[in-house]
């Protein structure tokens, strides 16, 4: 792993690629090939969160958390299969980084190493600086090319008659209709960028209600005495779409008609001939709890509910005068029944919409009741002053509820003061707004008193003219949310213990590592004058003498030969050994003096010893003396074993590995061995046959390790009394990726 770049340097490089990548998909994609390159991992992958079908677990955890996620000691044991498939793939570490932006995940990146060192705490601060900065490029550009493709949009669409502009939050024209550039008489060109308030009569506070999405009456000073109605609607974050009426004349009827602003229960409407709307009182809102923006451009038989009433209704308003009940609905979720008295004026129609609360107020209990009781989830229904007046099935099963709790409040039924705190706060706004979602509130099972984690939605239901209303409070029970944050946090527990048992691993292994390295100088010098006294006074010394030396000769060697197998394993264990990899054939090695040694053992001890190699074997990408030393570990262990019949080494062909099978008809391996012969210093009972000598217990498990090495894998079968066979995998070519660099460092 490459030390992180330098801060200074680091935020320049941000910068360029955030500025010079296309889109915000490149922007991200390219950041990714950035910490590839920059900190000299082995892969980096990019995925969009809004390819759903893409993300993995890991990355949704990522996402959900905002959290970088860090696993440094990659194993068979990780905490999501993705992560055991990139140990699989020969992987020692990952980083998986989340891109949020304003609680927003945008996608994820996945650094894979193949580095034993892993991500330290400056590439960590490094990866969190710069993806703090690259989200915000990224943002600026995804609402860029969302406001250019909204424009594109509208294009299509700004073939209605009224005038139709697109504004930013700064008021300036991003667009305009082919009506409005008619209206202003202005080309497309002179009008962008222009300031809608050098048009018409718009200052701070006309502009903040249309970015509130509140309708305007502004006048124009190029038509001096003309009213304008500019009715908005937020597309995106920065862009507003603004429809614009002449209704300077309806201004003028409707004042005469004296229908404006006062009434409680009743509003005044002007539609053209075509029953289009085109000028409403500015009492609407009040009565019908929905802003006069959504009138815009829109006949006023869209808004009744029943469809056999609306196309008649054509027919009936247009003669002289009109009376009768239709029910109208806003798009608001709620309907109302309404008295409608409309007269014909010139070109002009009027109407008089007055509330009938007696049908509404009876309706809305129906519908309320109906949804209490049949809707899955739980649903609770309070009053104005949240005390509970009904509840639904799933509701008395979920928090085990009787019919004592009718009468009682609401804040009862939470676990905690906070949860408490919040549906008091809740309730204000959802009468304001009309409702409100996802609040996360702790309730409590009546009879156990067990916390239950929720997620509320509150929907305010009208119930008089005077303002007074009802609530309904739909439950999502959130008791996995609760598992994945305990999941979440014994995850990281696991992590920091999973650190500490490594950390304590590698110091055992290099205080073995110079222990074992410290012995070997002193028994070589004991073997060394052993030998000199055996040869060079071996006349001056007795028989026994002699026997004594040559006692003092062998133990050494065998001692020396432990020393270098415990060298071996604490190498192998952390990480120092390195292969020296070249192009291996399976016949050569048949050749080695180690192997025809062995061979010469099977033969001395009246065991047959076979080699084969298939045909269609190619040479493979290896160390040689490390596959020498694999062969020489389970062929002396073979022999060891083996009292009658032979030895057999098979290598085939498997699509892009070899596989290797050391075959011996000796004593066997019993069920419990089997799952603990490769573990370190365990050794297989010996009681069944003769041995000169113990060994150490580190052979098999030197064995694995070097397979490991090579990205193979290692099993064995075997069956007491019947022989055992060792097998191994390697793969012809070994894994070594290699990758254009696309930024310096």
């Amino acid at each position: 792993m490459r030390p992180p770049v330098p801060q200074d340097r680091l935020v320049s490089d941000m910068i360029q690629i955030g500025r010079e990548s296309q889109g915000y998909k490149d922007i991200l994609s390219d950041f990714g090939e950035y910490l590839r390159v920059s900190l000299g991992t082995d892969g980096a992958v990019f995925k969009d969160a809004t390819q759903q079908d893409k993300l993995l677990p890991v990355d949704e955890v990522v996402l959900n958390t905002g959290k970088l996620y860090v696993d440094n000691n990659l194993s068979g044991y990780s905490a999501f299969a993705e992560l055991i498939g990139y140990y699989n793939r020969g992987f020692k570490c990952c980083a998986i980084i989340p891109l949020v932006n304003d609680g927003k995940g945008m996608g994820t990146i996945t650094l894979l190493s193949t580095d034993d060192k892993g991500f330290e705490q400056s590439h960590i601060s490094m990866i969190n600086l710069a993806s703090s900065i690259i989200v915000t490029y990224a943002a600026a550009k995804y609402e860029r090319e969302k406001s250019l493709s909204v424009a594109r949009y509208f294009d299509a669409s700004f073939n209605n008659a009224f005038p139709q502009l697109l504004i930013d939050d700064g008021g300036i024209i991003v667009k305009a209709s082919k009506s409005a550039l008619n209206f202003l008489n202005a080309s497309q060109k002179e009008l962008a960028g222009i300031n809608i308030g050098s048009i018409f009569a718009i200052g701070k506070e006309e502009l903040k209600k249309l970015k509130e999405g509140h309708a305007i009456e502004v006048a124009t000073g190029s038509q001096s005495g003309r009213t304008f109605w500019i009715s908005p609607s937020r597309i995106n974050s920065n862009l507003i779409h603004i429809i614009i009426s002449d209704v300077s004349e309806f201004r003028d009827a409707a004042t005469k008609a004296g229908m404006l602003d006062n009434a409680a229960t009743e509003t005044f409407m002007i539609l053209d001939r075509e029953l289009n709307i085109v000028w409403s009182s500015d009492n609407f809102e009040n009565v019908f709890r929905t802003g006069k923006e959504i009138l815009s451009g829109r006949k006023l038989y869209d808004f009744i509910v029943s469809q056999e009433n609306a196309k008649g209704l054509l027919q009936r308003i247009t003669e002289k005068r009109y009376a009768g009940q239709v029910i109208l609905g806003f798009g608001n979720d709620t309907e109302f029944a309404v008295k409608l008295t409309a007269y014909k004026s010139g070109g002009e129609v009027y109407c008089i919409l007055s509330r009938d609360y007696d049908k509404y107020v009876s309706s809305l209990e129906r519908v309320s009741k109906d949804v209490v009781a049949l809707a899955n989830d739980p649903v609770l229904e309070i009053n104005g002053s949240g005390y509970i007046l009904a509840y639904n099935k799933a509701a008395e099963t979920l928090l085990n509820l009787d019919k004592d709790i009718i009468g009682s409040p609401i804040y009862g039924m939470c676990a905690d003061s906070e949860s408490q705190n919040k549906i008091v706060a809740s309730l204000p706004i959802a009468r304001s707004n009309g409702f409100i979602s996802d609040i996360y509130i702790n309730m409590v099972e009546r009879r156990e008193r067990v916390t239950v984690p929720c997620v509320q939605t509150i929907k305010a239901m009208p119930i008089d003219e005077s303002g007074a209303v009802r609530y309904l409070v739909m439950v999502k029970e959130l008791a996995t949310k609760k598992k994945f944050e305990e999941l979440v946090d014994n995850l990281e527990k696991a992590q920091k213990e999973v650190e500490k048992l490594k950390t304590e691993s590698d110091l055992k292994s290099q205080f073995i590592y110079n222990i074992s390295h410290d012995l070997k100088t002193p028994i070589t010098n004991i073997m060394g004058f052993s030998k000199i006294l055996l040869t060079d006074y071996s006349d001056a010394m007795s028989k026994e003498q002699k026997d004594y030396i040559q006692i003092i000769y062998d133990e050494s060697e065998r001692f020396l030969q432990l020393v270098k197998q415990i060298l071996d394993v604490a190498k192998l264990s952390s990480g120092i050994v390195k292969l020296d990899l070249q192009q291996v054939s399976f016949n050569d090695i048949k050749d080695n003096a180690s192997i025809n040694a062995l061979a010469e053992a099977c033969r001395n001890k009246n065991l047959t010893f076979t080699w084969t190699v298939d045909y269609d074997v190619p040479e493979i990408t290896a160390d040689p003396n490390r596959l020498i030393q694999i062969f020489s570990n389970l062929i002396s262990n073979a022999i060891k074993f083996t009292e009658h019949g032979g030895i057999t080494v098979k290598v085939t062909r498997k699509r892009n590995s070899v596989v290797v099978q050391v075959i011996d008809t000796g004593i066997g391996i019993s069920k419990e061995d089997r799952t603990k012969i490769f573990k370190k210093f365990y050794q297989i009972r010996r009681d069944l046959v003769v041995q000169e000598g113990k060994g150490t217990g580190l052979g098999l498990s030197i064995v694995r390790e070097i397979v490991h090495l090579h990205s193979g894998k290692m099993k064995v079968e075997s069956e007491p009394g019947k022989g055992s066979t060792f097998s191994f995998t390697l793969p012809i070519s070994a894994r070594i990726k290699k990758k254009t660099m696309r930024y310096n460092t």
